[in-house]
């Protein structure tokens, strides 16, 4: 009876699928002018996507590949997270990354944004890697704050402060 329980409780926890998520801080920043984007991925996840989009065996948190390491992710970022103001696209620059336990922070700024009415953000992260894929956007202007989460079916949502 013991072995048919162990099978069983093997075979449920065999079966389940890790649920694969990212976080990603916008916070418009009223001093700089700017639209900061503050991303967080998990590592393993990441390195997957990374790896078959570039078709290459990268080791995501080996310090002797940073600046190849930090090119692709710059790549992959500028190709899979976009924010559009008011209808137009702004200048944007990657300012770099840091690992934190098992998940790498990855920062982009938006400049020269004096205020806005709305801001529309575009999330593919790991959508093409990870069918179960949830991007979480907090978005903050302010005191206005608002949370959603993008997926395969719908990876653009907008925020207007004060609506």
């Amino acid at each position: 009876m013991t072995n048919i329980f162990t099978i069983v409780i093997a075979w449920f926890f065999s079966s389940l699928h890790p649920f694969h998520v990212s976080v990603c801080d916008v916070d418009f920043d009223a001093d700089s002018k700017s639209v900061q984007i503050s991303q967080r991925i998990f590592l393993d996840d990441f390195e997957k996507a990374l790896n078959e989009k570039f078709e290459i065996s990268l080791i995501i948190d080996d310090e002797s590949t940073k600046d190849y390491r930090d090119s692709l992710i710059q790549v992959y970022l500028f190709e899979n997270l976009n924010v559009i103001v008011d209808g137009k696209e702004k200048k944007r620059v990657y300012i770099g990354n840091e690992i934190e336990d098992d998940a790498m922070w990855c920062y982009m700024e938006y400049e020269g944004i004096k205020k806005y009415k709305t801001l529309e953000i575009t999330s593919k992260i790991l959508l093409e890697t990870f069918d179960d894929q949830a991007n979480i956007i907090h978005f903050t202007y302010g005191d206005y704050e608002k949370s959603i989460k993008l997926d395969k079916l719908k990876s653009t949502g907008s925020f207007t402060p004060g609506n």
